[in-house]
Formats: C-alpha cells, structure tokens, sequence
C-alpha cells in the first residue's frame, strides 16, 4: 500500500467511522433496556408468561434467519439483499431479547454487542478493506472509539445519577423496585412483593417472614433475587456498556499489534507473519487460561464464572475469525516455511492436541456445519454461481480434504483425555465446596476458641493442598468463610482482624505445600519414565526451566510460579531440581494477588455488619479482579516462554549429560512408538476398533456439552448451584441440598451425563489396552534390527506415543 493510499483514509475518518458503528448498538441498549431510557417499561411487558414463550419462539427464528444467512451467502450478496436481510435479522434479535428480558436480562446486552461486532466487520470489509487502510491503523483507530464509547457511556450514566439523585442509595432501590412491580408479580404469583418489607437487606421484617414456612421463605428470597437481578441491570446497564467497551479496547490495541506483524510496508513478511502468529496463539492461550480461571472463581460467584467461560467462548471464534479475515490462512502456511519459529508455531496450531481442541469445542455442532455447508452447495447451484458438481462447497471441501489427513484415533484419543480431564475438574470442585460447606457447618457448630479453629483450618487447607483436583481459590475462599464469619461473633477479634488471619493462615499452608509438593516431584523425578513424560529434554520444558531458575522476583518467574496451577507448578519445579528459596520467593506474591482478595471475597459472603447491599457488589468486584490478574499472569508467563524459545531455541534443543538417560529410553522405545503409531492409522484399524474409538469420543463430547451447557446456563439441570457459604440441609429453593449430599447431581440429566462420561473413559482404556497388545504383535512379528527388552515393551503404554506426538 502507497502513502496516497493512506491519505484517502486519515485516522479521525476510521475512528468516526467506528465510533458510529459502536455507539448505535451501545444506544439501544440504553434506550430500551435501561432505567436512563425503556427499561422498566419493557420488563414491564415481558414479566408475562405467554411473552415468554413469544420470546422462545423468536429465539427459534432467529436461528433461522442465521441458518439462512449462512446458507444463501449473505456476505456475497449485493447491498440491496443485505440489507433488508440484516434489518429483519436485527429486528428479530431485538424483539427476542426484548420478550426474554425478564427471564434472561443479560441477552439484550450481548445482542447489541453481537451488532457491535457485525457493524464493525461490515465497516472494515466495505469501507476500510485490508488493501486501502492497514490493520494497525484499523484496529488501533478502533481501540480508540471503543475508548471513546467508553467515556460516553459512563458520562451519560453519572450524569443522569447526579440530575435524577439516582445513586446507589436505598431510595434508588426502593424506586426501582417499585417501578418493577410487575417483576416481582411474574417471580411471585400469591400475593404482591412489597420490596422494604420482603426484599430489602435493610428494612424487611424478618418476623414476618418467620411465619412463613421454609419453602414459603425460599420462594420470596429467590422471587426478591431474581428481581433485583432486572432492576439492577437496568440500573447498571451504562456502566456495563462502559466496560465492556474498555475491555474491548484492549483486545483491539492488540489485534493492532498483531496485524501491525503483517504490515505489507515494513520488513521482511516472515518477520511479520511470525510476530501475527506468536501474538494470535498468545491471545489462543490467553482465552483458554480465562476458562481456567473461571473454574478458580466459581466457587464464590457462579454467574462472574459462567461469564467468563462465555467471554472466553465468544473471544476465541473472534481470534479466529480475525485472523481468516486480515490474514488468510494460505499466507500463514506460505510464510511459515520460511522461518522456524513461525514453522514452530504453525505446526502448535496444527497439532493434535489444537485439532482435539477444536473437534471438542465445535462438539455436536460438527454434523450440523457439514449439513449447511451442503445445503449451502445446493443453494449455490441452484443459483448458478458455482459450476461444481461436488456436494460440498468449495470451502467445505477444503475443510473435508484437510481432516481426511488427520491422524483420527490419535485426536480421538485425545479427545477423550481433554473431556476426563474436564469432567474430573468440574466434578472435584463441586465435591470440594460440597465438602468444604460441611466443614464450614461442622466447625461452625463446635464453637471453638479462633486460635484452634484457625489451626484447623491451616491442617485442612495443607491437605486439600496436596490433592491435584482441589483449586487453590477453594481454600482461600474457604478460610475467608470460616475466619470471617467466627471473627464477627460477641467477643471475637473483629472482622478486619478475622480477614487478616485468613491471609496469614493460608499463607503460611501454600508455601508449606508448595515445599511439599516439591518433595513429591523430587522423588517422581528419580525415575527416567517421569523425566520423559514430563518433556525434561524438550524445548519448551527447558525454556520453562530457564525462566524459573533465574533469581530474585523477576517477573516471568513470578507469573509461572503463582499463575500456574498450584499442584503441577510445584511438582514440576521438584522434578526440575529448582532450588526451594528461589521458588519460594517466587511464589510469595500469591499472597497479595490472589490469597488476600480471595480471603476478603470469601469473608464477604458472611460480613453481617454492613447490610447496604454494596457488599455482593464489593465481593464481585474483587472476585472478578482476581480472575483478571490470575489470566494476565498465564497469558503472561505464556508468551514469555515463546519469546524464550525465539531468542536461545537453539542452545535449548541441544542434548544434555543429564538427560542422556531420557534420549537412551526414547530410543529403546522408538520401534514401539513406530508400530503403534502404524496400528493407529485409521486405515490399518478394524471396524470394532474404529467403532470403539468412535463411541468412547461420542460419550465423552456429549457429557461434556451437556456439563459445560449445565455450566454456562442460568438454570443448572445437571449439578444444583452450591457455594461454600451454601448449608447442605437447607432446602434446593435456599441454594442448599436438602439434607442429602447427592442431591447435588440433579436426577435424571446430571446422573445420565456422569454415566455417559463413565461409559466413555471405560472404552478408552479398553480400546487403548487392545491397540497397545497388537502394536506390541506387530513389533515382534516385524524383524527389528534393536529388539527392546521385554521389561520396557511392558512398561510402555499408549501415553508414550501420546508423550511423542
């Protein structure tokens, strides 16, 4: 692109241009969901059950309007089709989220930034193309409009709380409350709500409510939450446009340092391409480590926690989309080959483990895609804009041709092992605030003095410590519960102080465990078999070792040390031999980014001092803050240990004395590893075998879309929502179990999903055993110059291939 190129499109033009793009959609969510503009009003009409139903009915048109636009090409249309296309598509998003307004208040939020995103597509394709506006500038002039939304929104926001006195005052949510009664008569149909009297954390007469029985109570406490719930993202709406637009702010200014790597004008296009690559896969592992992280704040807010995994959901098809439209997946490929840590990183994308990752994402969608894309083929021949016989498109088929080189029982197999692992973390952490609620009761009921009760809870958070599926924010939360509640008892040490000795408890339990954990990998590390699994000779481990053994509180090996997950980072500095004083020091910080305002968050869910309903607020906050940090710090420590690898990659891949044991194992192994790779191959597989291989993938994809849907969604139909604040024999309206553990796996949907996931991890083994028996018959049928011994065919199984690939 020429300097007169740029001259047609200066940056104020393109950031005007954004900037109308944001804000439209961000004024409709203002206008009609808000209390500055329609809110009230359209809960008003949606509080009606028959609205409701109106509302899932849209919602199924508008999955077909999608469905449709997909299949006709929309973007391949002329304007004058687009464009009546697009505003009957908009009106009927709209109008579902409008009739759903009550039931689900965030979905009109992520329409009108839905919108945001496809006005935004639409500026850059039509009017800012690739070829006449760079995507530096695109992308850096967007940020700055998404900032510029930002103040907007919130300006007009404080605005309107100092011109109408609406601050967050008991008034205001008095008034609130009032406007939407008709809220409060949808979610409670015996007789009208009166929010002072029923609702309120201030003024509600608790002795009228004692004459209600338990499940009575329960019903107005979950009317009263599910209310407040509307009204305060009427209130709130404003700020919340504010900031999503700053986070997406931030995620442009990094998309323009991405695109800025394939700028057509400056250095060579291997440096650029390998600069767009590093920081897409940065962004890839920076969505993934913000899953994890909702996982480590579920257990004090589910709702922060299933936004996250939709925020990190949504983000990870925009990195990709992203990267399809600025750069093309043909130049990626082309300009890979010329550089090796472009290579490097092109062959991480097309992996395995990335193509297991995809299969598992897409899941069930995988059937439905290859149905449009050959209804899409039909339409297009019926039109005539393509000549080709083939029952796929042209895209499709290039889809099709690429997965029929994947290597399927491998991906399958891992596959499998990526849905154990979910299902297994998913169901220890709710075993873990299932078990800690209890403890919490128990301890509770004993009444004894704070100094033995904060050295139980020391012990207890040392043991849980020192189990792989527990999460360190469990322990954290849970000592904030147990500290911060006894600290507010007659004659106790006061809140403040309660909280502090929380921090200092589990303080003072990590490092100790982190000693322990240590110890543990110490010894797992005498065996060769541990030093190969764990990659001891392979570049990444090495460059992972070279970042933590470097001294003081450098920041690198700060964010591995406390972003990590806390079992395998310390295990792994054992096997590593890392010396205890650095390793400590590095993990120290945990104590201020995640051990305080994870105590504080969890003290807060008992703080009975403050009754002004700004707590749960302070307590979102904070959890959310500490779900940032804790993701900055993976992304962080992630695109380090690619940066490692760019500058000594070389120095790190040579072989080393004390790892002549590994590569003498990986050697010995290298025929086995070799014949069952040869047994794996699809083609060389019987159908049983296929068949197996097949089922085991299909149960695991389908327990883990029915848990992670049971995850996301508002109404959990497989696990009840419990939190360690939660009390087992409390009825399922009070967020308790009624009495019975087991209760909290929800009859028949959350039951049928564990025995489909069982079932599944079942045939894996089995199906693993039986390909390891005749990969080990192949080998001895086939003459080999090294026969290995027995000993090590025998100890071989089918993670050494897995440990190879």
């Amino acid at each position: 692109m020429s300097p007169a190129e740029d001259e047609h499109s200066p940056p104020w033009v393109v950031v005007l241009a954004t900037l109308f793009a944001i804000l439209l959609p961000e004024a409709i969510v203002v206008a009609a969901f808000s209390s500055m503009g329609a809110g009230i009003q359209v809960a008003e009409m949606a509080a009606d059950s028959q609205i409701d139903m109106l509302g899932n009915a849209a919602g199924g048109i508008c999955l077909l309007l999608l469905i449709f636009a997909f299949v006709i090409d929309l973007f391949t249309r002329p304007f004058y089709v687009q464009l009546p296309v697009g505003l009957i598509m908009a009106c009927a998003f709209l109008a579902a989220a409008s009739m759903k307004h009550v039931s689900l208040p965030w979905l009109s939020g992520l329409t009108c930034l839905g919108f945001t995103v496809v006005m935004i597509v639409i500026v850059r394709r039509r009017c800012f193309k690739p070829g006449q506006v760079s995507g530096r500038d695109f992308f850096n002039s967007l940020a700055a409009s998404f900032v510029l939304g930002a103040l907007i929104a919130i300006a007009a926001w404080v605005g309107w709380m100092a011109f109408t006195d609406r601050m967050w005052y008991e008034e205001t949510r008095v008034w609130l409350a009032a406007e939407n009664s008709a809220v409060y008569a949808y979610f409670y149909t015996n007789f009208t709500l009166d929010y002072p009297t029923y609702c309120s954390s201030e003024t509600k007469n608790a002795t009228l409510l004692s004459t209600f029985s338990d499940d009575g109570r329960a019903q107005i406490q979950s009317a009263c939450s599910k209310s407040e719930t509307v009204w305060f993202l009427q209130w709130s709406a404003p700020c919340a446009v504010g900031i999503c637009n700053i986070i997406l702010a931030a995620f442009s200014w990094v998309f323009a340092q991405a695109t800025g790597g394939v700028d057509l004008r400056v250095g060579s296009e291997a440096v650029r391409v390998k600069k767009a690559l590093k920081l897409c896969l940065a962004l890839v592992i920076l969505m993934i480590a913000i899953m994890y992280t909702a996982q480590y704040v579920s257990g004090a807010n589910v709702t922060v926690s299933a936004g996250l995994v939709c925020l990190a959901a949504a983000s990870l098809a925009g990195i990709l989309g992203f990267m399809l439209l600025e750069f093309g997946f043909d130049k990626l490929n082309e300009v890979s080959t010329q550089d090796g840590l472009a290579k490097n990183l092109v062959s991480i994308l097309k992996s395995d483990w990335m193509k297991a990752i995809a299969v598992g994402g897409l899941n069930v969608f995988i059937p439905i895609i290859a149905l449009l894309d050959i209804l899409r083929q039909a339409v297009r021949k019926c039109t005539r804009s393509t000549l080709s016989t083939d029952i796929f498109t042209v895209e499709g088929r290039r889809v099709v041709r690429e997965m029929r080189t994947w290597a399927w029982c491998n991906i399958f197999f891992k596959v499998n092992m990526l849905g154990e692992l979910f299902v297994a973390l998913l169901l220890g952490m709710k075993l873990t605030y299932v078990f800690f609620s209890w403890l919490n009761e128990t301890l509770a009921a004993m009444n004894l003095n704070f100094l033995i009760l904060s050295l139980l809870v020391w012990g207890v958070g040392l043991a849980m410590f020192l189990c792989p599926i527990v999460p360190g924010s469990a322990v954290y939360l849970f000592a904030g519960v147990v500290c911060g509640a006894q600290s507010q008892l007659a004659g106790s040490i006061g809140f403040p102080a309660g909280v502090a000795v929380a921090a200092v408890v589990c303080s003072c339990a990590k490092l100790m465990a982190c000693c322990l954990q240590y110890a543990m990998g110490y010894a797992a590390g005498q065996s060769v078999k541990v030093q190969q699994f764990v990659g001891v000779d392979k570049v990444p481990t090495r460059a992972m070792e070279q970042i933590l053994k470097q001294d003081g509180l450098k920041i690198d090996k700060v964010a591995i040390l406390v972003g990590g997950p806390d079992w395998p980072t310390s295990v792994l500095c054992g096997i590593l031999r890392l010396r205890i004083p650095q390793m400590l020091l590095g993990t120290t910080p945990v104590i201020f980014v995640s051990i305080i305002p994870q105590c504080l968050v969890g003290a807060l869910l008992t703080f009975t001092g403050d009754t002004s309903g700004i707590m749960p607020m302070v307590s979102s906050a904070v959890t959310l803050a500490a779900a940032t940090v804790q993701a900055s710090e993976m992304f962080f420590f992630s695109y380090r240990i690619m940066k490692v690898v760019e500058v000594d990659g070389e120095k790190l891949a040579q072989p080393r004395p004390e790892h002549e044991a590994v590569a003498e194992l990986t050697r010995k192994e290298a025929a086995y590893v070799a014949a069952l790779k040869e047994t794996c191959n699809w083609s060389n597989m019987g159908c049983l075998q296929k068949l197996m291989v097949l089922f085991s993938s299909l149960c695991l994809l389908l327990a883990g879309f029915v848990l992670a849907a049971d995850y996301s969604l508002g109404d959990q139909f497989c696990f009840r929502s419990f939190s360690i604040t939660s009390k087992i024999g409390d009825p399922f309206e009070l967020g308790g179990l009624d009495g019975q553990a087991l209760n909290l796996v929800v009859v028949p949907a959350g039951w049928a999903a564990l025995g489909l996931a069982f079932l599944g991890f079942f045939t894996h083994i089995i199906v693993s055993k039986w390909l390891a028996c005749a990969a080990r018959a192949r080998l001895l049928k086939a003459p080999q110059p090294e026969q290995p011994s027995s000993t090590t065919i025998g100890k071989v199984n089918y993670d050494a291939f897995k440990g190879q690939e």
